[in-house]
């Protein structure tokens, strides 16, 4: 049975998300936090409404609410720099075709 790209987002998020660092690595292996890299924090307040329908697109997208809004928003700022709209769902949609509906 082979898994749509729901399935392997969701199960590679969980994996990143409960990965331990090692207490003992090789000298060679170097630790990366990518996010460490990001140490500004934006609030933002939303309506009892709002708040619940991000949440819902979140869970839908198999995401914390910080990384679905944090996608959102770069994308934006993406689309706006290079003078064209960004359609994420179309994009994700040409990649689950490419990646999981190949040709028998």
């Amino acid at each position: 049975m082979s898994k749509n790209i729901d399935e392997v987002l969701a199960e590679e998020g969980a994996a990143a998300e409960n990965y331990e660092t090692p207490d003992a690595l090789p000298e060679r292996v170097r630790v990366s936090r990518p996010n460490l890299g990001r140490p500004t924090v934006v609030s933002v307040r939303l309506s009892a409404n709002e708040h619940t329908r991000l949440q819902r697109a979140a869970e839908n997208a198999n995401l914390p609410v910080s990384t679905l809004i944090r996608i959102w928003a770069l994308d934006r700022l993406r689309a706006e720099e290079e003078g064209g709209a960004v359609d994420v769902a179309e994009r994700l949609a040409r990649l689950e075709r490419a990646v999981f509906q190949r040709p028998a």
